[in-house]
């Protein structure tokens, strides 16, 4: 077991939560092609053109499952590409919500209600819509966290995270909680 300097050099907090959430999220990922409803127990039924979209989600599902895993592991093992990794889960998922609202358009919605004053294109469509707003949502906030976390940048031993990924290549991390690993301890630490 490594001595640390100080608590934040070691998995923690909202770091911890997010690896054990993402093993979480890749596991019924792929759990969920296998239920009554899912891509591999009902795909005889679809129509071709809808066929083709449902086959393009579940790529982008288990593209994203893939990228969860190694992500997860990424962020255990210090590597600073994990944020370059998870900014590419956002967009899968992206393209995956993208892909199910287009074969809701063109093909309707699957029967929620039952409702006189409301129809299930109305519900869906609403769904669709606030599902792409929290993607959004949630890649802006994850965002935030990676280039204002303390925590992560203290744990990651410098913020070449932040150079890696897409959209924060000019950010500067906050300032750790100890000093910064030698390039040489880094360096030895990511080929861990």
């Amino acid at each position: 077991m490594k001595n640390y300097a100080h608590r934040y050099q070691k998995l923690g907090g909202w770091l911890l939560t997010i690896v054990i959430f993402t093993f979480i999220g890749a596991f019924s990922n792929v759990v969920s092609h296998f239920n009554s409803n899912g891509f591999l127990r009902v795909w005889p039924n679809y129509q071709p053109g809808e066929f083709w979209m449902q086959l393009v989600i579940v790529i982008c599902m288990l593209y994203i499952g893939a990228l969860q895993i190694t992500y997860a592991v990424m962020i255990i093992r210090r590597d600073p590409r994990f944020a370059r990794i998870w900014q590419l889960i956002y967009i899968g998922s992206f393209l995956k919500q993208a892909a199910t609202m287009m074969i809701h358009l063109g093909y309707g919605y699957p029967e929620v209600l039952n409702s006189e004053y409301s129809s299930n294109d109305a519900v869906g469509l609403i769904a669709d819509i606030i599902i792409l707003l929290l993607l959004v949502l949630g890649f802006f906030l994850f965002t935030q966290y990676f280039r204002k976390s303390v925590r992560l940048r203290t744990y990651m031993g410098s913020d070449k995270y932040l150079k890696l990924a897409f959209f924060t290549k000019k950010t500067e991390g906050p300032v750790p909680m100890v000093p910064d690993l030698p390039a040489e301890q880094e360096d030895a630490q990511e080929a861990t």
